[in-house]
């Protein structure tokens, strides 16, 4: 019912405007407009009511307007409009939902950087020559940084708190209420209406003027009886409109009242309202050509956009094809990786190894290594590999830093492993040559020597089947102490020592 007063309202102003004391063809005249209570309407009517004067006579006519219901949502919720009203409100104000601009109610609240909220609407308007001080900072005695875009934020919990306040009807007389966001709905719907039916409205007050002439266009003026009369039932649809026209009581009997007396054989042709019916039709013939230039425009737009639809199809296709070549050259890659890292090594290994029986290992940065064994974190390690021969035994060395077994935390502990080779299918087992090992004074004095020769019986010296065979050796190699004492700086100079194995090729 608020809707259908507010749409009285405007229309009843706007058409008061338009039509009050004009000349209608026919010589009908409008000399007065009044709204009908919407309290008499049903839902989504309203009802206007006009005083015509012809040939000196006034009647009522009651013109229904019928209410647009749209269930789009209103474009005030764009930031293109201030704050609300304070009328609106149906609980008490308070100060933090006033924007601190326009003083009014908030509308799509932005929180600057300083704390304080503007409408959205407010706040463009503020920053639309550039960077601002904030009004409110320097009415609280506060220096703040600028208002500008980057410091500022949509406060969407402040706007839900705002759009679910209570909302009443500004109008007198209308027991609306709901909550502020509906209020916003409903005012945007009379403001569509109003711009979208305007036409309509004006097309019913004219064609409801124009066919008092033509309900009984064979009377003559002898019929002009009762020229007070009035439609039949008039005042009771006035009283009670809602029921009128849902019961269809507003009717006119042919046979009397003012249309059925005036003069029908007044002739004159219509040409006030012909001339306007015709300029409203010219209007409508230009939208119409506006909205066929419209639907050529979206019918070429769309044409465009299946267009990029179908290349983006195209290089997507381009794109997933070229992420699988690269994904496949990045496998090829880590397989040559792989490849290229098991050629260094075997070269490392040639580089270092030797195929005479024997070979001597250095051994640097001898006092971290042996910290690290005492430590547990590399107790043991391994020696390059070296040969009998050129398609000969495969062997390495295995040192302990702080001993093995019986040797562990006294001596070093140095061990012989014979390891899986190219050329085992060609070679005697189980391998029988005699081994020395040797730790190298490097003031070519007094070696430390041991020698054994293998078990044949044991599994250190069998064909190996693993990568490498249990290494056997000298657990008691060399005391620590000859490491550590002063005497013992013949064996480990610059923080290295030097270990020499020989194998004996006699029989091979």
């Amino acid at each position: 019912m608020g809707e259908a007063l507010v749409e009285l309202n405007r229309i009843q102003k706007r058409k008061r405007d338009e039509l009050g004391g004009c000349h209608l063809s026919g010589g009908v005249e409008v000399m007065k407009l009044w709204k009908v209570s919407p309290s008499d309407c049903p839902s989504g009517v309203s009802a206007l009511g006009l005083k015509v004067a012809w040939m000196g006579s006034s009647f009522p006519v009651i013109l229904l307007l019928v209410m647009a219901r749209s269930s789009s949502l209103p474009s005030s919720l764009d930031s293109t409009l201030p704050g609300f009203s304070l009328t609106i409100l149906g609980a008490e104000l308070e100060q933090k939902y006033l924007c601190r601009q326009c003083k009014l109610i908030l509308r799509r609240p932005y929180q600057a950087g300083c704390g304080h909220r503007f409408c959205a609407f407010c706040f463009k308007q503020i920053i639309s020559s550039g960077p601002q001080h904030c009004l409110a900072c320097a009415d609280e005695g506060v220096v703040e940084d600028l208002l500008d875009t980057n410091s500022a934020f949509p406060d969407n919990a402040a706007r839900r708190e705002i759009e679910n306040l209570p909302a009443v009807c500004s109008n007198p007389g209308c027991v609306w209420k709901g909550s502020i966001r509906e209020y916003e709905v409903e005012n945007e719907k009379l403001s569509e209406h109003e711009i979208q039916g305007s036409r309509e409205h004006m097309r019913l007050l004219l064609a409801a003027v124009e066919s008092l002439k033509f309900l009984n266009e064979e009377k003559t003026v002898s019929n002009l009886l009762a020229p007070r009369s009035k439609p039949r039932g008039l005042d009771f649809c006035v009283q009670n409109l809602g029921e009128c026209l849902m019961g269809g009581g507003l009717y006119c009997d042919p046979d009397e009242g003012f249309a059925s007396n005036i003069l029908p054989s007044v002739d004159k042709p219509y040409n006030g309202h012909q001339r306007r019916y015709d300029d409203l039709a010219q209007k409508l013939a230009t939208f119409e050509n506006i909205v066929c230039v419209l639907n050529r425009e979206v019918e070429k737009n769309s044409l465009t956009l299946e267009a990029y639809s179908r290349q983006r199809g195209l290089d997507q296709e381009k794109i997933d094809y070229l992420t699988s070549k690269v994904r496949q050259m990045e496998r090829s890659v880590s397989l040559k990786d792989l490849a290229i890292a098991e050629m260094e090594q075997k070269l490392q290994e040639n580089e270092h190894s030797t195929h005479d029986g024997v070979f001597i290992w250095k051994i640097h940065d001898f006092s971290r290594k042996r910290q690290e064994a005492v430590a547990g974190r590399m107790p043991a390690i391994f020696s390059p590999v070296f040969y009998t021969s050129k398609y000969g035994y495969k062997m390495c060395l295995r040192l302990y830093l702080n001993g093995d077994g019986t040797g562990r935390g006294t001596h070093l502990s140095l061990f012989f492993v014979v390891m899986k080779g190219k050329w085992d299918a060609l070679l005697k087992w189980p391998f029988n040559q005699k081994v020395t090992l040797m730790l190298l004074d490097q003031n070519n004095r007094e070696h430390i020597i041991d020698a054994f020769r293998p078990d044949i019986t044991s599994s250190s010296f069998q064909r190996p089947i693993s990568e490498m065979n249990i290494a056997s050796g000298c657990p008691l190699f060399c005391p620590l102490h000859k490491l550590d004492s002063k005497s013992s700086s013949a064996y480990l100079q610059e923080d290295t020592i030097f270990i020499k194995a020989i194998v004996d090729l006699t029989g091979l």
